[in-house]
């Protein structure tokens, strides 16, 4: 019996790393209940080298105290056997703002650096004011990783070289004395982010050699970011509308989003242009942006999203894909051979409105083979019958479509929809139609095509006039597959109504 229990306990044999590795995915109340599971079990728990407090406890004070009582014992503890930690997670979900409850987390980040913690990251809520992180944290040598959420930063001048190699801020206050200080002693840090923090007004990140990534977003009272760190290769900067940027030293950057920035056409022309290794760029809400022209041999991946912008000129040639979210634009590219071209069309269906959008569609069809549309409303891409009379098919080079619509389907749109998607691109291989009505439905359509009748003599006349035959003419066949997803339950003879409703029309289109 003894032998039977020991082969079934195989989870207590496995390596302490792997046991530490299983306990940094429970919580801190279900590890310390493990140590009643055996002897091995209790010393794993005592050994372990990450600890996560993560307060759950809906505001009852007394709770979350006890907690991290305990969290402070274990840390004491350690500390007086000298254990190392890797790791320490505080994160609180009501601070209370009382002096002793600081106290408690003061003593906690004191035993933990005196047990060598790694990574370090303390996170409170956003009301009560912030805990002020004591000085100390600032003088420890072992830190590898920062991550401070919503504290107070106002401490004397750092003395001592940091091995930070990663800091993150978001909503502390730190005033510009403590920052540049903070980034002087940091010679080894490689990923940087600042978020939704105030108290200072610039920030200069001069001859940091290490650093690689670099986010900037939602520092009010910021004025000014310059960077000057020539290996940084991804910086985000985003919602900070009055902030001068400078990253014209950043030569070998790589991956650069641009969001809710007081950038002009000028300064974003020049500063690209400069950036000979970048492949990924995204620019969002830059409301001073009009006329967006981009020139860059490397860049392959490219997002534009906004809403005042006029035009948008590219000489991208390895270009693979586009993301454009917008009212239609002027649009030209000389991108050669786009994989995927993702477009999110949004504004009114008039004429006019269609017109420009067959404009910018004609043009994108000119390098993309994968075309993914998301409207609100399929009725921007039904072409009427009578402009169909003086337009050319505008996407006879896409292969697959993709349309994604926000809004509500009406049913009877549908046929109509298949229609003319198959005029605008008259050969086309796929076409995925994602909607709702309701629920959320899917129709997949998979072409083949006969020989085109191009021959003299056998070119249908309602193909004479075009670049290549209508599809009604050479279509060999069609394959047709439809999933939904039901949110609320139809009844049973509601839901094959609808679809046999639509299957009916595309029958009738397909066959006639």
């Amino acid at each position: 019996m003894e032998n039977r229990i020991d082969n079934l306990d195989r989870i207590s044999a496995l390596p302490d790393s792997i046991l530490h590795h299983i306990l940094s995915f429970v919580s801190l109340k279900q590890a310390v209940r493990t140590s009643v599971l055996s002897k091995s079990w209790k010393e794993t728990w005592y050994t372990c080298p990450i600890l996560v407090l993560d307060d759950h406890t809906d505001g009852d004070f007394a709770r979350a105290k006890e907690e991290l009582k305990f969290i402070e014992q274990t840390l004491l503890n350690r500390r007086m056997e000298m254990i190392s930690l890797r790791k320490l997670v505080i994160s609180l979900s009501g601070f209370w703002n009382d002096p002793e409850f600081a106290a408690l987390v003061d003593r906690c980040v004191c035993f933990a650096i005196g047990s060598n913690v790694k990574v370090l990251k303390l996170q409170f809520p956003f009301f009560w004011g912030r805990y002020n992180l004591p000085q100390i944290v600032f003088c420890a040598k072992s830190i590898d990783v920062l991550e401070l959420y919503r504290c107070n930063l106002s401490r004397p001048r750092i003395g001592v070289l940091l091995s930070l190699r990663k800091l993150c801020l978001v909503g502390v206050y730190v005033d510009d004395q403590m920052i540049e200080n903070l980034f002087a002693r940091c010679p080894l840090i490689e990923y940087l982010t600042i978020e939704s923090s105030k108290g200072f007004k610039s920030l200069e990140l001069f001859s940091l050699s290490e650093l690689h990534e670099i986010e900037i977003s939602n520092n009010v009272e910021l004025e000014k970011v310059e960077i000057n760190a020539l290996n940084v290769h991804s910086v985000t900067i985003t919602d900070m509308e009055t902030c001068v940027i400078d990253i014209a030293c950043c030569k070998n950057l790589k991956c650069l989003l641009l969001s809710e920035l007081s950038i002009t056409d000028d300064w974003l022309c020049n500063v690209i242009s400069d950036f000979s290794l970048l492949q990924f760029l995204s620019i969002a809400y830059c409301r001073k942006l009009r006329s967006i022209k981009i020139s860059s041999p490397s860049l392959k991946e490219l997002v534009i999203i906004g809403s005042d912008l006029v035009e948008v000129k590219l000489e991208t040639p390895n270009l693979s894909i586009f993301r454009f979210r917008g009212l239609p634009i002027s649009f030209t590219s000389n991108a050669m051979a786009l994989s995927e071209t993702d477009l999110y069309i949004s504004g009114n269906t008039d004429i006019q409105d269609l017109v420009k959008y067959t404009e910018l569609l004609a043009n994108v069809n000119q390098c993309s083979e994968v075309l993914n549309l998301h409207l609100r409303t399929g009725a921007v891409v039904i072409v009427p019958r009578e402009c169909r009379q003086i337009l050319h098919p505008l996407l006879c080079g896409v292969k697959h479509l993709n349309l994604l619509i926000v809004d509500d389907l009406l049913d009877f749109m549908i046929p109509k929809l298949v229609d003319s998607l198959l005029w605008l691109s008259p050969h086309i291989e796929t076409i995925s139609l994602s909607f709702h009505l309701g629920d959320s439905h899917k129709y997949s359509f998979q072409f083949s095509y006969r020989e085109q009748l191009i021959h003299e003599g056998k070119t249908p006349s309602c193909c004479q006039s075009l670049p290549i035959s209508c599809w009604q003419n050479c279509l060999k066949g069609v394959k047709i597959e439809h999933t939904a997803t039901f949110f609320a339950r139809p009844a049973y003879g509601e839901r094959f109504y609808f679809h046999d409703n639509i299957w009916n029309e595309l029958n009738h289109l397909f066959l006639n």
